[in-house]
């Protein structure tokens, strides 16, 4: 099978199904016609960038530079997830949450791309950009949900957390309802795209490769393989996450640091 090119003429004529969407949020007067014009030029400029760099990087595929376009994606992520979990960008949340997710992302990487695909290059590509970007896009939604209710679930009870510690509790012993309401959270949106797969929806990746050529059952085994991934990594990444971060966040009473919360 080939694929049918695109030109960017077809590509712009795709631009017209926005007027959709755009007649009904004017209509209903939801004020959002805005952040969609903006939302869309920013999409297609990012993706423009990234598509330009990454035929760079394939052509050249050395494993330094693919490794540099790996930690310049966990920065991203890493001060996205915290913008977006509604907490300040201080170094005793960066630098920890940082740790976590590279960490996380080096032994998914390793596991996934050197042992089970077992790549004929360390870091090869064509294989560890878009196989890390999936990994790192969904950890980055499961930290900043797991993130955001860890922190802000423990300042709602923090009566309840204090009377834990008051009980004789260590600070882990206090903490750990806070933990698992942060894991369940995280991990539910994973868990019920896995229950509804292939059911309700045809995933990125597989769509992709079937466009590119490859026979369904090929790619049917590269989305297990990345579904596995993305859930190993989503829920490591939260529990490192909150583990580095706790080793920072806290005075030495026990009690969270009060000025890492913006509301």
């Amino acid at each position: 099978m080939e694929i049918i090119e695109l030109s960017w003429f077809q590509l712009a004529i795709g631009f017209l199904s926005l007027l959709i969407p755009a007649a009904i949020l004017w209509w209903y007067q939801t004020g959002l016609n805005r952040k969609m014009v903006i939302a869309t030029i920013r999409m297609t400029l990012q993706l423009l960038f990234v598509g330009y760099y990454l035929e760079y990087i394939f052509e050249y595929d050395n494993p330094w530079l693919n490794l540099a376009w790996i930690l310049v994606m966990v920065i991203v992520a890493d001060f996205a997830t915290i913008d977006r979990s509604d907490l300040r960008q201080k170094a005793s949340l960066v630098i920890p949450i940082f740790g976590a997710t590279f960490f996380g992302i080096v032994m998914i990487d390793f596991f996934f791309l050197e042992v089970v695909i077992q790549l004929r290059t360390i870091l090869e590509a064509q294989y560890a950009i878009p196989i890390t970007g999936m990994v790192l896009g969904n950890c980055l939604r499961s930290n900043v949900i797991g993130i955001n209710d860890f922190y802000y679930n423990l300042k709602e009870n923090k009566e309840r957390y204090q009377f834990y510690l008051a009980s004789g509790a260590t600070r882990s012993e206090a903490l750990y309802p806070f933990f698992q309401r942060a894991l369940q959270k995280s991990a539910n949106p994973t868990l019920a795209s896995m229950a509804t797969i292939g059911l309700v929806s045809l995933p990125g990746m597989m769509t992709g490769q079937i466009l590119s050529g490859s026979s369904p059952m090929t790619a049917i085994q590269y989305q297990i393989m990345i579904m596995l991934a993305i859930f190993t990594g989503t829920i490591l990444s939260v529990f490192l996450a909150i583990i580095f971060s706790n080793r920072f966040v806290f005075f030495e009473n026990d009690m969270p640091d009060p000025t890492i919360y913006k509301n």
